[in-house]
């Protein structure tokens, strides 16, 4: 049997003389049911003209590739070869206008699996790899009556700190995903490209709030009280649930008294299974909190979890320093040269997600991991469900690397959805940090 989806990956980059054009405009966008039976909030499905009629197009940041199959997927379509063509994006709303039009591109006659649930077949993928073309916006409302919407943007504009200002948070990324693969044994071996965008994430963390007692650490110790699992996640706006690997979820439901096969078993949808309306066995979870943050890493990294903890500390100090009877100083854990270290930016999310966790042998997972070189184990991947209430701008084209730039709605509380960009809490300085602007007052504990 073809591995279509690995020659997939290969064949996406094709076509150097393609055209891509668009309206600056929102694209409204449907959305798949998160599980069988479930809320109308997982993948985003534009739509896209066959000669069948009007099918779904799923748009699926964290898959490679680009496929379209012209006579559509809803009778079972049968698996085809690579060519340059053409996706007439259309809007998901009822009108169904021409928004988009992305021509000579490369293109893979092939449907991809069902999505959400076994009837939601889409006739194709806008995957990672036209995605990255462009700063795509997206906004997943909490309401599945909302529609979700796209908006394609040649780039986006403000710094990491002057978005931080504006209430947003930037995670920077290196896209990942390249490797090597052949259609069948003895045939040429094809280059895979760069399209998705992996990102550290820390699983299950407490919860916390600087009306709790302060947290302490000594010099060399930010790892002493860390709470939750460090994970790294791909972002799939294709798939609906959060979906873990089992070791990795085995890890947090050990930090959560839980047992590693707790849950209720299920089916999964997902575009990986090219068989028409195939599903992927899955136990379904609870995952209380998430918090995401950049994909980038550096001498200095804690991991994400300690990341997470650290920034808590210092936020604790600023929420506190002015209080009457409070000694709010920076933990020596957190201090260098007398001034606390500047936090990394992370997305909180929280709200009992649903999360689907799956084996390891599972095409899901091992197509998040064959990428060349070698990259840390890729644990899962962020679905659409799990970003309700917020809006992200995926920043392709920025340097030197990408950004993921993340807000919450107006009206979700910060128990639900809280964006923290990076704090730099010097003495005396006048900042915004963690939705406050004060000097800083406090200094580092003897």
């Amino acid at each position: 049997m073809r591995r279509y989806i690995p020659l997939l990956l290969a064949l996406a980059s094709c076509g150097s003389d393609q055209s891509l054009d668009h309206d600056l405009d929102p694209i409204p966008l449907a959305r798949a049911p998160i599980v069988p039976g479930g809320p109308a909030t997982g993948g985003l499905l534009a739509q896209v003209n066959t000669t069948q009629g009007r099918q779904p197009l799923l748009v699926d940041t964290g898959f490679p590739i680009n496929s379209f199959v012209p006579d559509g997927c809803a009778g079972g379509g049968q698996q085809g070869w690579t060519y340059l063509g053409a996706v007439n994006v259309l809007d998901g709303s009822s009108t169904a206008a021409l928004r988009a039009s992305f021509t000579n591109v490369g293109l893979f006659d092939v449907c991809p699996g069902s999505t959400g649930d076994a009837t939601t077949q889409p006739a194709g993928v806008l995957g990672g790899s036209l995605l990255a073309n462009f700063s795509v916006g997206l906004t997943f409302p909490r309401d599945p009556a909302q529609s979700a919407s796209m908006r394609l943007w040649p780039s986006f504009p403000g710094s990491d700190d002057q978005l931080g200002q504006d209430g947003w948070v930037a995670l920077r990324f290196d896209l990942q995903g390249s490797a090597a693969a052949a259609q069948g044994s003895g045939e040429s071996t094809l280059s895979l490209p760069n399209s998705r965008i992996v990102l550290a994430a820390c699983g299950a963390p407490r919860t916390f709030s600087t009306a709790e007692p302060q947290e302490t650490c000594g010099k060399g110790e930010s790892s002493v009280k860390v709470s939750g699992e460090n994970l790294l996640l791909a972002l799939g706006t294709g798939e609906g649930p959060l979906i873990l690997s089992q070791s990795a979820w085995a890890r947090i439901a050990k930090g959560l008294g839980l047992a590693a096969d707790s849950g209720t078993l299920g089916d999964l949808y997902t575009p990986y299974k090219p068989q028409t309306g195939a599903a992927t066995p899955a136990r379904f979870v609870s995952l209380p909190r998430l918090a995401i943050l950049q994909g980038t890493t550096d001498t200095s990294w804690l991991g994400a979890c300690a990341e997470l903890a650290r920034a808590r500390r210092i936020e604790w100090v600023l929420a506190n320093q002015s209080l009457p009877d409070t000694t709010a100083c920076f933990q020596p854990c957190d201090t260098s040269s007398g001034n606390a270290i500047a936090t990394r930016p992370y997305l909180e999310l929280g709200g009992d997600m649903v999360t689907a966790v799956i084996d390891e042998t599972s095409e899901i997972i091992r197509s998040l991991n064959v990428g060349v070189p070698p990259h840390p184990q890729v644990d899962g991947i962020i679905g659409a469900g799990t970003l309700l209430g917020t809006r992200l701008q995926l920043d392709y084209p920025a340097t030197p690397q990408g950004r993921v730039i993340a807000t919450c709605d107006a009206t979700t509380t910060r128990d639900a959805c809280w964006v923290a960009p990076s704090c730099v809490a010097s003495h005396g300085q006048i900042r915004a940090c963690f939705g406050q602007t004060a000097s800083v007052t406090a200094a580092a504990c003897p």
